[in-house]
């Protein structure tokens, strides 16, 4: 500021020469008056990186060698429940995750499977995440007749990565059960079920996109009944203060009985008030009752679940052996197709 002719301006403009010399004096204050320094607060940049894993187990016990895709159709039951959740989103599979977790607005998504080719599927997304601007170039990228341009795109923008993502590829393009089958069924979801998500929301998919931007989509290996991915998880979240605040088990829970580690690994988990644990089962589904619009009804429906993470805890104390069969015994139905687990294990 140019204090001199501010203030012959204001004595040009004033006619009493007390009330000028007033203001020449307030301007000289001001000028003059060291500037408050704020404080400015920036986000802790935290980035998550697993050096330990559960080693892959050769026979997985599954009935196709891959799942580069999901064919739960109705995860918008799960839609009220999980919306801004924040917190962390820990989750088994591929595409579902992205859905779940945009819903919830988690902070940072954690992709673990036992299958070390769709965690490569995973990183495929992330990639195409990070260098696509829409759904609809993001979708391209999978269509199978884009094959041919999308493998020299990685193989021309994927450095070290190049391998493991090309390999992601030709997984998700897996014929009837890959990728491109699963985003024409988005369509299919969004059509007749009203699901919201990042194929036609894009407020989703840029906040999907802002996340893999900020390397805060992390694919990493592990197993739900192993001993080391899911501690070393829980211990980096607890030394920053993060919770999970969504997990997503899929159907896998009903592969196994609840061993000692799948327990030690719940119980591990960092939780708040708001932690919830949303799952699918097919055993047992046609008891339970199954939503309309799933992709087999006759053989393979799923039945939705949800409880809070402290309740599962709580389940995890309990000293007989029992797996999810026994526990969803004591859910409480919501709808046809869906449920909550809420009360706690019987008293011995």
């Amino acid at each position: 500021m140019n204090l001199e002719k501010n203030s012959s301006l204001i004595s040009n403009k004033t006619k009493d020469g007390s009330v000028n010399h007033i203001l020449s004096l307030l301007l000289l204050l001001f000028a003059c008056a060291p500037v408050e320094k704020k404080e400015i607060k920036t986000e802790k940049i935290i980035k998550f990186q697993l050096e330990k894993f559960d080693i892959p187990k050769k026979k997985r016990g599954l009935l196709a060698e891959h799942y580069p895709a999901s064919n739960e159709r109705r995860i918008d039951l799960f839609w009220n429940v999980i919306k801004d959740l924040k917190g962390v989103y820990l989750g088994v599979g591929t595409d579902q995750n992205l859905s779940l977790a945009a819903r919830a607005k988690s902070e940072f998504i954690i992709l673990l499977d036992f299958d070390p080719e769709i965690v490569k599927v995973n990183r495929l997304h992330v990639f195409f995440l990070k260098n696509t601007n829409n759904y609809s170039e993001f979708k391209n990228f999978w269509e199978r007749k884009n094959k041919n341009s999308t493998i020299q795109f990685i193989s021309n923008n994927a450095g070290d990565e190049k391998e493991d993502l090309l390999i992601g590829h030709t997984i998700g393009l897996k014929p009837g059960i890959g990728v491109p089958e699963r985003l024409s069924e988005l369509e299919y979801m969004h059509s007749n079920f009203k699901l919201d998500t990042f194929s036609h929301n894009n407020n989703d998919f840029q906040y999907l996109k802002n996340l893999a931007i900020n390397d805060k989509i992390i694919p990493v290996n592990g197993d739900l009944t192993g001993d080391i991915s899911i501690n070393e998880i829980s211990k980096m979240l607890s030394a920053e203060g993060k919770t999970i605040n969504l997990m997503y088990t899929s159907n896998a829970e009903e592969y196994f009985k609840f061993p000692k580690e799948y327990r030690q690994n719940i119980k591990s988990l960092p939780i708040s008030e708001k932690s919830i644990i949303v799952r699918t089962l097919t055993a047992g589904a046609k008891s339970y009752g199954f939503p309309q619009g799933e992709k087999f009804p006759d053989s393979f429906p799923f039945h939705y679940n949800y409880q809070t993470l402290e309740n599962l805890k709580k389940w995890m104390e309990y000293p007989k052996e029992f797996n999810i069969l026994y526990m969803m015994n004591y859910r409480t139905d919501i709808e046809k197709g869906f449920s909550k687990l809420e009360k706690e294990p019987p008293i011995n």
